[in-house]
């Protein structure tokens, strides 16, 4: 049976060129974000610093060997440029739902940028703590391997199995918890443990992402006096819901320093 090293290679081209993209162009959008209350001028600029990160193509070298540290530095690079794919579909996906109004896609693709975050976050500190000597290469190796390939698919669990050795995929409250972990550790310079912003603001967003209060109230307004509900099919959200975007700004500019260190702790290098 080929190992979980053998794999990744079998699945992921050694060429990876990935696709070609039109970038969302503020200029056409600026005043429909204004309209709805929000200063675009940071997100225009959040945004462009992905944008600027984008890399077409990756060249990695197959290797058998599990723990190999050249492909360990590969394929972090791979990892982290497919998480920056994510990334900046994600902030699209919330500005194009902010001017369609649309604030459960918003919400939804806001709290999916914050799982990316914890993706990358996760990856920072593995690499991290092979570096502090605290992990072995073996495995940082199967965990970087599992960010890329792990599934929660039952059928393609079974199916797999019987031709690699395959992994389920992470657990994304536990990824925010390692990537909480190094934002506090490594860029605020605290203690491990210190900030949780990330958890804290992803279990909010989960409470508007979910069919309960918090979210069903983006449905209507309500008349008390009337006792009438009055159901929001062809409004503008209101500045209130609006400025739900704002989180976006929290989840991207903590995304693009994990991001940023990853190369400083590749093995190797």
């Amino acid at each position: 049976m080929p190992t979980f090293r053998q794999s990744v290679y079998i699945g992921i081209p050694y060429n990876k060129l990935l696709e070609a993209r039109n970038p969302m162009n503020f200029d056409d959008i600026r005043e429909e974000i204004k309209s709805r209350g929000i200063d675009p001028e940071n997100y225009e600029s959040a945004y462009n610093d992905l944008l600027a990160r984008v890399e077409n193509t990756i060249i990695t070298t197959p290797r058998e060997d599990s723990g190999d540290l050249q492909a360990i530095g590969e394929y972090a690079l791979v990892l982290r440029q497919v998480l920056l794919h994510r990334a900046i579909k994600l902030f699209e996906g919330s500005v194009n739902a902010l001017i369609n109004d649309n604030g459960y896609s918003m919400v939804l693709s806001i709290r999916g940028h914050f799982e990316t975050t914890a993706a990358v976050g996760y990856l920072h500190n593995r690499l991290a703590s092979l570096g502090q000597g605290n992990l072995t290469p073996d495995v940082v190796d199967k965990d970087i391997v599992t960010q890329l390939l792990g599934t929660r698919d039952a059928t393609i669990l079974e199916s797999a199995s019987k031709k690699f050795d395959v992994a389920e995929a992470k657990q994304v409250l536990n990824m925010l918890e390692y990537a909480d972990k190094s934002f506090s550790k490594h860029i605020l310079g605290g203690t491990a443990n210190e900030c949780t912003m990330l958890m804290e603001r992803y279990k909010w967003l989960c409470e508007f992402s979910h069919p309960n209060f918090h979210s069903n109230t983006l449905a209507f307004t309500l008349d008390k006096e009337k006792q009438e509900f009055n159901f929001s099919y062809d409004s503008k959200l209101s500045v209130k819901e609006a400025k739900l975007i704002e989180s976006i700004l929290i989840s991207s500019p903590i995304f693009k320093e994990l991001y940023d260190r990853i190369e400083t702790l590749l093995p190797n290098r």
